[in-house]
């Protein structure tokens, strides 16, 4: 008989009180693995897997290859492990889940200089995991050519829609018929060098997430140069509809720069986004009814969490909804002013 879809049990989870999208409790963090600074990976993204386990992508691995390593984190027992390696990469960056039982997307390259992947290196990486998730196995690898940067991941279907950081557009791979091609362009997702310093200048579109609203499928997006945290619909086919909609942008009390810039994101609720915000915050943007937004800082300078004491973000990169609703995990790239580390990834109750 073939296995069943992940047939073991949950992993035991705390319980969280619910009550609606915002929710006002006090926020308890608590860090449940950090890479040790002798193999200090940067976690890129993260994946909350059926069974509570999470999927790892690290940006840069350190490792002497090009067979870059993807890995799985029991938070349960703080426990991280390799699932398989990814040929012809150093970086990996985007997770998203395919149809069907076990298959993931994970977007990887080989790094070249100011966080770019030298071109015709990316690749759209098809990985299907083991019936009991120990093990992966590559089976297709994608090329997406004439692209440095492939950075947020979601996908409609077996369709994958990936962040073009620097040519400010939306990649389209179709990992069935496995052609890619540009979706579509527009300002709002390209970076902003005149006004931001250092490389995140030049970087815009970032973190991308799919939610899905009365019928209706949103890409909720965040532009790192810019500041803007917004949305766009989409067809079954992964196509846009419609126009963009800016749903925040940072204003000049709060300067976007190098270690200030919107990373990876996640909506809870209708529209109520929690973003990490580099270099060292967890950033809830709550939009009300009229249309009016308010940011608040989870954890971090300017808005500590309980129950954290000694925590503290280290170059935060990503986010991911646990599965009972009731907290966030933010993955980090494991840096703080400069002072490399290796990459945690902390639970916060929302």
């Amino acid at each position: 008989m073939k296995p069943s879809r992940f047939p073991f049990a949950l992993l035991p989870l705390a319980a969280a009180a619910r009550g609606g999208s915002f929710r006002g409790l006090s926020h308890i963090a608590t860090e449940i693995f950090s890479f040790p600074p002798t193999n200090p990976i940067f976690i890129e993204n993260l994946f909350v897997l059926p069974d509570a386990r999470l999927l790892l992508t690290s940006f840069v691995h350190f490792g002497p290859d090009t067979n870059s390593p993807l890995h799985i984190l029991n938070p349960v027992t703080s426990s991280v492990s390799v699932v398989t390696t990814l040929p012809n990469s150093t970086s990996q960056t985007g997770i998203a889940k395919l149809s069907g039982t076990n298959r993931y997307a994970v977007t990887a390259g080989i790094l070249g200089d100011n966080f770019e992947f030298l071109n015709n290196t990316v690749n759209v990486y098809v990985v299907s995991l083991g019936w009991d998730a120990s093990s992966a196995t590559v089976v297709d690898t994608i090329p997406v050519p004439g692209v440095i940067s492939a950075n947020g991941l979601v996908a409609v279907g077996n369709v994958v829609l990936s962040a073009d950081s620097r040519g400010g557009r939306i990649l389209r791979v179709d990992t069935v018929t496995r052609t890619s091609s540009v979706a579509f362009a527009d300002p709002l997702l390209f970076g902003d060098p005149a006004n931001v310093s250092g490389s995140l200048g030049i970087t815009g579109v970032n973190g991308l997430f799919l939610k899905r609203h009365g019928g209706q499928r949103w890409v909720y997006f965040t532009n790192s140069a810019r500041g803007v945290y917004g949305r766009f619909k989409v067809n079954s086919l992964g196509y846009k509809v419609g126009r963009m909609e800016v749903l925040m942008t940072a204003t000049s009390d709060d300067p976007v720069g190098f270690t200030n810039s919107l990373d990876d994101l996640v909506v809870d609720g209708d529209t109520d986004g929690y973003i990490a915000w580099q270099d060292r915050s967890l950033l809830k943007v709550k939009r009300y009814n009229n249309g009016t937004t308010a940011q608040t800082v989870v954890l971090g300078p300017g808005g500590v969490a309980t129950g954290n004491t000694g925590i503290t973000l280290k170059t935060p990169t990503s986010v991911a909804l646990g599965l009972d609703g009731g907290h966030i995990y933010v993955g980090t790239g494991g840096a703080v002013a400069g002072n490399l580390t290796g990459g945690q990834v902390v639970k916060v109750t929302i």
